[in-house]
């Protein structure tokens, strides 16, 4: 009974803290208006993280994690895109040699495009360049792609999406109408959108330490239709998603691959979920678990790093 008085205690305390660090939404400074438009994207509410599970594994951006997937019914995906020595995007999280382990010699600085093809993932998923994304985008005209690209400076970021339109536009300039690019800042909004206006666009939180007052102005000033955020921010950012969604953004939160934490944040009023779960969507949006005292035991887990997190975020000084 002490103890989960105590721990009761240390949640409140540590989100006490958190929040007014990081900020609430004060409703009655902020009269949000309907300004941002809808889009058939934001009726899925599962999207396929690095194109989804597959065989128990994840972050294979692989074809057939894709083909797994779009079988399963979904029609939003996200993928990882990195720039290889020759200038091409390829389908990529990082070059750690856990999915690739042939290419652990080249360190990830000095990889071609070739040798990327030719290596396949976990020995046994096939690789994707921006060539074969794009024709699945045209074989499949049914699905939206998120892009998370892994650029750190303002001219990685302006290289790789000079380079990403260019070749949609070659193949066909109607895509970029599916392409939905995560943004991480301002400066990076100014540097895509300076290249190409993208119609449908996805401001993503991971990377920053902004407050939920600058998020939700910023959001609204740029007519953003969602954001992408870590589960710790729904709860300790306790107004955020509902200040969103007054004006219509939805907010999609990541990695979830539980169910009964999928409907908590349901209930917080989060729209959707990347997920690395091998299942249909409709079996995860109907999931009927009851959270009960399972969420004292979530939320207590995660604040034991959060803090760490925070502090992270803030030193690193994300821009």
């Amino acid at each position: 009974m002490k103890k989960t008085i105590m721990v009761r205690i240390l949640i409140i305390i540590t989100a006490g803290m958190i929040w007014i660090n990081w900020g609430l939404v004060w409703s009655g400074e902020h009269k949000l208006n309907s300004t941002a438009g809808n889009s058939g994207w934001q009726e899925n509410k599962l999207i396929a993280h690095a194109f989804g599970g597959i065989n128990g594994a994840s972050y294979t951006n692989s074809y057939e994690a894709f083909i797994t997937n779009y079988k399963r019914g979904y029609r939003l995906f996200e993928v990882d895109l990195v720039q290889t020595t020759d200038g091409e995007l390829v389908a990529r999280h990082d070059w750690s040699h856990k999915l690739q382990p042939d290419l652990t010699t080249h360190r990830g600085q000095n990889v071609s495009t070739l040798q990327f093809a030719n290596s396949l993932i976990m020995g046994e998923f096939h690789p994707l360049t921006l060539p074969d994304i794009l024709k699945l985008l045209q074989q499949y005209p049914d699905f939206d792609l998120i892009v998370d690209t892994k650029a750190n400076s303002k001219e990685q970021i302006q290289q790789q999406f000079s380079h990403l339109v260019n070749e949609v536009q070659r193949t066909d300039p109607a895509l970029l109408d599916r392409i939905i690019p995560e943004i991480f800042s301002p400066e990076m909004y100014d540097a895509i959108m300076g290249i190409f206006p993208f119609p449908n666009k996805m401001y993503s939180l991971y990377k920053t330490g902004a407050s939920a007052e600058s998020i939700v102005e910023f959001v609204r000033n740029k007519n953003f239709t969602a954001v992408a955020m870590p589960v710790y921010r729904v709860y300790l950012n306790p107004n955020l998603v509902p200040a969103l969604n007054k004006f219509g953004v939805k907010s999609y939160v990541h990695t979830v691959n539980s169910k009964p934490v999928m409907q908590i944040l349901s209930s917080f009023g989060v729209h959707g979920f990347y997920t690395d779960q091998e299942e249909t969507p409709e079996e995860l949006m109907l999931a009927g678990a009851s959270p009960g005292h399972d969420f004292m035991e979530y939320l207590s887990s995660r604040l034991v790093n959060i803090r760490n997190v925070v502090m992270k975020v803030r030193n690193n000084g994300y821009k």
